[in-house]
């Protein structure tokens, strides 16, 4: 339990950051408004599910197989949510495959086409990995007592070749490929669109707002990059490896769980935010005068 001290108190953080998202997007109507503010809540989410499991997982009393699972869908709910956060992006700012192309179309014509994809969007990103998850589930029924390693997640030297062979696929398929197409696809895209804006002399007033707004979403992937280098890092050394040390496990789970709360700062962030927080601040002291 002592070893799980980091990962409680991230996770408990994390939590704790993520209701406030919630908790301002219902509040606030104006918050509510557009698909990226509803991505965002989505994103957030697959985030909660993600960090219920680690939590879980880290109290020995509990079904750890059951949070492990719980972790294995949020964890691939937030990467494809965070994909489609990426893509709606370069949807609305036009960058397109051809780099020389700088066309800027009407924003409300990309808004609608996107809001029309948002049920598929919801679909695929919370149906696919319960679809997914039948795989670890399985494995879990099959090696139904956990080993030393959190969950059946990490393989111990005891353990048959079959079972490390099966969590080792699991692990390829539910993180180690989604999270790596995902870091290469957010920042290539993001990369192109700062080549557009920088490159397209004759709108620069026009990117001025886009510009200021690709700084605020650039927030997103640099966090997904740094909570989650660490654990996949630690889950591809474990496919050539017969044990992973738990204090490195620890680590890696922690920073894994600090996902969300450093999401909710980046969240806090966003001007929109920040300015209707204000305002209904100023608003309630003048009823209060």
């Amino acid at each position: 339990m002592t070893n799980h001290i980091a990962i409680i108190s991230s996770a408990t953080l994390s939590l704790i950051g993520q209701m406030i998202i919630v908790i301002l997007f219902f509040y606030f109507s104006k918050l509510r408004n557009g698909l990226i503010p509803r991505i965002i809540l989505y994103l957030t989410i697959g985030g909660i599910i993600q960090t219920i499991g680690i939590l879980g997982s880290s109290f020995d009393e509990l079904n750890c197989t059951l949070f492990g699972l719980f972790r294995l869908y949020g964890g691939l709910s937030s990467i494809i949510w965070s994909s489609i956060l990426i893509y709606s992006i370069k949807q609305l700012f036009m960058v397109f495959n051809n780099q020389n192309s700088s066309e800027f179309m009407d924003i409300r014509d990309i808004l609608n086409k996107l809001v029309k994809l948002e049920m598929k969007f919801c679909l695929y990103s919370f149906g696919l990995p319960l679809l997914l998850l039948t795989y670890p589930l399985l494995t879990a029924l099959i090696y139904h007592s956990k080993n030393s390693q959190l969950c059946l997640f990490y393989n111990i030297q005891t353990d048959p070749l079959l079972q490390k062979m099966q969590l080792n696929i699991q692990k390829l398929i539910l993180w180690i490929i989604p999270i790596s197409l995902y870091l290469i696809y957010s920042l290539s895209i993001l990369n192109r669109i700062k080549h557009v804006i920088k490159d397209d002399q004759e709108k620069q007033e026009i990117y001025i707002e886009v510009k200021k707004l690709i700084k605020q979403i650039l927030l997103f992937p640099i966090i997904t990059f740094i909570c989650t280098l660490s654990f996949t890092v630690e889950d591809i050394q474990s496919l050539f490896m017969s044990q992973i040390g738990l204090t490195q496990t620890s680590i890696s789970l922690a920073f894994l769980s600090f996902w969300g709360f450093l999401n909710c700062l980046a969240y806090l962030s966003q001007d929109s935010v920040r300015l209707e927080i204000r305002s209904r601040k100023m608003s309630e002291e003048q009823q209060d005068m």
